[in-house]
């Protein structure tokens, strides 16, 4: 058996080198060395009827002021409570602003027109958000991307010598900001506008409202200033001295920033023997991360030294696969200046792998005049050049969901494929409409391909597919009525089509790994040679087999092991935090492990693999542990009366088992009602409170084509539990009988529940099935709704167009006798646990103490975003730790109070039973139209079979007869213990 195994890796080893060395010779003669630049020619399409208060609209009719003029507003000419500017380096009064303040001051202008405004802003917030402003003339918001302006602040990693984990890699440092003056130019907040905003002026006296949406900040003068053209290249090279071309090539890599505006931007590690920092084993942080440099303005710098004055030519190693045979856009500046034209929107065409280029305008490359010294290389993130097709898709979106209204309100939303109809006697424009939509979706094909280098972009495959939709439903208009999936309706409509399109163009992903100023244009490759590669590549597949960084294996004596359910990303920060902190402090070694499936923890546990320690696992995993005696009860540790009192109650009901707690939530889902504030505002209509009120407000939703989002139409087919207990709790019912024995989903109080629970969607006619919540809160025909973490992060970060626009309130609930409106939510997330068989279970219950106590928490949560950006928000479950957490306050009470609703499903012996069958009630009673009494009756009947089998494999009950009664969890029994434990202290 040996001699075969041996015998099978050699073969299978030989094959593996031969396969790399055939790889490497096909990408060998595949790989170019250069990239073409592209010149446009570009006549952009328009539609009259884009939001008219939008910057594209109303700034179109302005007149810029190019007459050289500037007027410097000084702090103390806005308000006369300024301070004086010396504790803060700066030459000047200031101004302190908070989320919230306002000021108004009047500036004087002598000749009416648009103008640049520029803020002086030291950024003194402790959150790693932008601080955000609006800005009022004359008492009016001027356009909609006035409302909300993010103010740059500009980031620099901790250090600049990277720190190696204890396995030998680069780790990510923290960023942290910079603490220095901004110049800040006003922008549009998308990207999609890649100039200073203008504003325009009367002549003579205007009042500016300058107000403070969030952050906090130190705002010193304010600068309005004429437009200022930026030249040709051709007067670029005519306004600099006449002079050599340098001698010198500079190369700087990608890893090497001096600045970046958003914390977000980070680095990755290439496997590329030619980068400037490259090892065959360890990991070497070599270039910059293409998808955390996507957003529209965001911003790296390089610094540089030169040696001479002199001509240089500016080139990158760069790979683009982000839009699939489209181009990205940046704004390259040198010393904060773009120095021409070309440059405020320069295209790194798509390709798959990295390769060089040299800036140029499609016949000669660009030459950059730079003196003996240091400068500043800055990259910006524009989309202005897919601006046009942006505004003109989300233009045809909103037409086709007005159209879409129109016929379900002639149709009463009924499909009957055997009625048919006459549409243009009720729409008589509807083929008009729809040739419209046609000839522009063309015009943007044909204006965005002319862009790329292919006939037919990958990128634009949707905005094709939406074209061909449409293309199919004006074959014959009276067919629309059966064929809604296609216009508008589900995952394969022609909206949802556009909707795919404009978010591929939000994001621009760049990866960057080298930059160079040359004298000569003779850049290296951008790979090494076959040879070196392929060497390089058998050298890491012949490693790979002593790997064994964070993967799990024996362990020496007396060090805890922990397996984590949590990316590597994660597990870096943590170990390095452990290492630093908890380590040197109690003397107790910790060994991380990527969790290789939480499922296998439990045959894990019958070997000697078996951690001591499980962090980031699923909820409800600490509740089969325990019924099996393999997790272990924490209560039995000092200290944990302590550690629970920073956790919702509700929360910690899946952990018990009988008189044990066998878990602690470590991370801590929220659900909230999310709402369009502008549309909300716009019909008058006050955010409901109770399912009462959500109820009153349907008819006038309904009757502007929009709806309300439960999350019962987020689960086709089976609904958990998280969406279908806060009807149950809300009323005051229950899952179980008190000896745990039997289901009572049936009582009167749980009958309610589930009757308001199908009758929103038989009776009120609420959406059955919604994919996406997101994009349909975007887009504004789900205007409000139920949802999750998931949907604030992707609101957050991926919706600026609607940033300011929507905002967070308490869960609907059901008003008590007492006139306490109950919100019961679930908010099961991951969760920690010690295995019973652990040797150090007291060096566990030190670690996991450490761990989740609230100053490492919060430590913790900072280090993440600060090294990776906002997108990784650490959802604490600890409540003191949240609550310092870099989200704006009023979101973060609005949460904290939801928690106070917190509560989870309690877990018995079959409760997977009566999960599925209110799930099946739920489906019989909303698509069969059953009786909700009868099918209840009929699922407990089910459900309590289930039951009493597993109580019996258990040992609850024998021969179908209790023996013991089963202690049913509940939030009162928690509280009662946790009095217990106040009373003996």
């Amino acid at each position: 058996m040996k001699r075969l195994w041996q015998r099978t890796n050699k073969k299978h080893l030989v094959i593996g080198i031969l396969i790399i060395l055939l790889l490497f010779v096909v990408v060998s003669v595949n790989l170019n060395t250069d990239i073409d630049y592209i010149a446009i020619d570009n006549q952009a399409v328009t539609l009259a009827k884009y939001d008219p208060d939008s910057y594209s609209v109303v700034s179109d009719a302005w007149t810029k002021v190019r007459d050289a003029s500037t007027l410097i507003v000084t702090a103390d000419e806005m308000d006369a409570a300024s301070e004086s500017g010396i504790p803060y380096d700066y030459n000047g009064d200031v101004l302190h602003l908070s989320e919230g303040d306002s000021i108004t001051f009047n500036v004087n202008i002598l000749e009416a027109g648009a103008y640049q405004i520029v803020i002086d802003q030291l950024d003194i917030s402790s959150s790693i958000l932008p601080n955000e402003i609006s800005l009022a003339i004359n008492s009016q918001i001027p356009y909609t991307e006035s409302d909300v302006i993010k103010l740059t602040t500009f980031w620099q990693f901790e250090n600049s010598d990277f720190t190696l984990d204890r396995y030998g890699n680069e780790i990510l440092p923290n960023s942290m900001k910079t603490m220095e003056w901004n110049h800040n130019y006003l922008y549009d907040s998308t990207g999609l506008n890649g100039e200073p905003l203008l504003y325009d002026f009367i002549a003579g006296s205007n009042f500016i409202t300058l107000r403070c949406v969030s952050g906090e900040m130190l705002l010193g003068s304010l600068t309005i200033q004429s437009v200022v053209e930026t030249p040709s290249y051709e007067e670029y090279l005519a306004a600099n001295p006449t002079a050599e071309m340098a001698t010198q090539t500079i190369r700087i890599g990608a890893e090497n920033i001096a600045l970046k505006s958003n914390p977000s931007i980070s680095l990755t590690s290439e496997r590329d023997p030619s980068a400037t920092s490259y090892d065959t084993k360890y990991t070497r942080l070599n270039a910059i991360d293409g998808s955390s440099f996507d957003t529209g303005n965001d911003t790296v710098v390089y610094t540089v030294t030169v040696e001479e004055d002199g001509y240089y030519y500016l080139g990158f190693k760069y790979k683009q696969d982000y839009l699939m045979q489209m181009p990205v856009f940046r704004e390259i500046a040198i010393d904060g200046t773009v120095p021409f034209s070309d440059l405020q929107d320069y295209p790194f065409q798509f390709t798959a792998e990295y390769q060089n280029m040299i800036l140029n305008n499609g016949t000669d490359n660009y030459q950059f005049y730079l003196t003996a010294g240091t400068h500043q290389l800055s990259l910006r993130v524009v989309l202005d050049p897919y601006r046009n097709a942006y505004e003109n898709i989300v233009t045809i979106m909103d037409e086709i969901n007005t159209l879409s209204l129109q016929i379900k309100r002639l149709t009463g939303n009924t499909s009957d494929k055997y009625r048919t109809w006459k549409l243009i006697d009720y729409i008589p424009d509807i083929e008009t409409r729809l040739d419209s939509w046609i000839t522009v979706i063309n015009d943007i094909y044909t204006e965005l391909s002319l862009y790329s280098h292919q006939d037919n972009p990958g990128q634009l495959t949707n905005l094709n597919l939406a074209l061909t939709r449409l293309e199919e439903l004006r074959k014959d208009v009276d067919k629309i009525p059966t064929m809604m999936e296609m216009l508008s309706d589900g995952s394969s409509s022609t909206t949802q089509f556009l909707g795919w399109t404009i978010d591929g163009l939000l994001f621009n992903g760049l990866d960057i790994e080298s930059i160079y100023f040359s004298g000569d244009g003779d850049l290296p490759k951008p790979q090494a040679n076959a040879w070196v590669r392929t060497t390089e590549s058998i050298k890491r597949f012949f490693l790979s087999f002593t790997a064994d960084e964070y993967a799990v294996k024996n362990t020496e004596e007396g060090v805890v092991e922990v397996w984590v359910n949590h990316p590597r990303q994660y597990i870096e920060i943590m170990q390095e935090m452990i290492d630093n902190e908890f380590t040197p402090i109690t003397g107790i070694k910790i060994r991380l492990s990527i969790m290789p499936d939480e499922n296998k923890l439990i045959l894990a546990n019958s070997t000697k693999y078996s951690p001591d320690v499980a962090l980031g696992v699923n909820y409800w995993i600490p509740y089969e542990f325990a019924i099996r005696g393999a997790a272990a009860d924490l209560r039995q540790f000092s200290g944990f009366e302590d550690m629970v009192q920073n956790y919702a109650i509700g929360a910690m009901v899946p952990y018990v088992f009988e008189e044990g707690v066998y878990g602690i939530p470590e991370t801590q889902n929220f659900w909230v009602t999310f709402y369009r504030t502008d549309i909300f505002d716009a019909l008058g209509l006050d955010v409901p409170n109770t399912w009462e009120e959500v109820i009153d407000i349907l008819p006038e939703l309904q009757r502007y084509g929009m709806n309300f989002y439960e999350p019962l139409a987020m689960f086709k087919g089976f609904k958990p539990f998280v969406a279908t207990i806060p009807f149950i709790y809300q009323f005051g019912g229950t899952l179980y009988a008190s000896d745990g024995m039997s289901t009572v989903i049936n009582s009167e109080e749980s009958l309610r529940g589930i009757e308001l629970m199908t009758d929103l969607f038989t009776v009120y006619n609420l959406p059955e099935e919604i994919t996406n919540f997101y994009n349909h809160f975007r887009y504004g025909d789900l205007p409000i709704g139920i949802s999750d973490l998931s949907t604030y992060l992707q609101l957050t970060i991926a919706a600026p167009e609607i940033a300011g626009k929507w905002a967070i309130a308490l869960h609907p609930g059901v008003e008590n006798t007492q006139g306490e409106v109950e919100r019961w939510a679930a908010t099961g997330a991951q969760s920690a646990m010690i295995l019973s068989k652990s040797q150090y279970q007291e060096e566990s219950w030190d670690f996991l103490e450490w761990w989740m106590s609230t100053t490492v928490q919060t430590n913790f949560a900072q280090r993440l975003q600060t090294t990776y950006g906002t997108s990784y928000l650490w959802n604490t479950a600890n409540l003191e730790a949240f609550a310092q957490l870099p989200l704006p306050s009023d979101d973060i009470d609005v949460i904290l109070n939801q928690w106070d609703y917190a509560l989870e499903a309690t877990r018995i012996p079959g409760y997977y039973m009566v999960e599925r069958e209110i799930s099946n009630a739920w489906n019989t009673i909303v698509f069969d139209d059953a009786n909700p009494r009868i099918t209840l009756d009929e699922a407990v009947r089910t459900a309590n079979r289930e039951i009493l089998y597993k109580m019996e494999e258990f040992g609850y009950v024998q021969n179908g007869v209790m023996v013991m009664p089963y202690n049913v969890a509940t939030i009162d029994n928690i509280s009662q213990w946790l009095k217990e434990y106040d009373t003996n202290d």
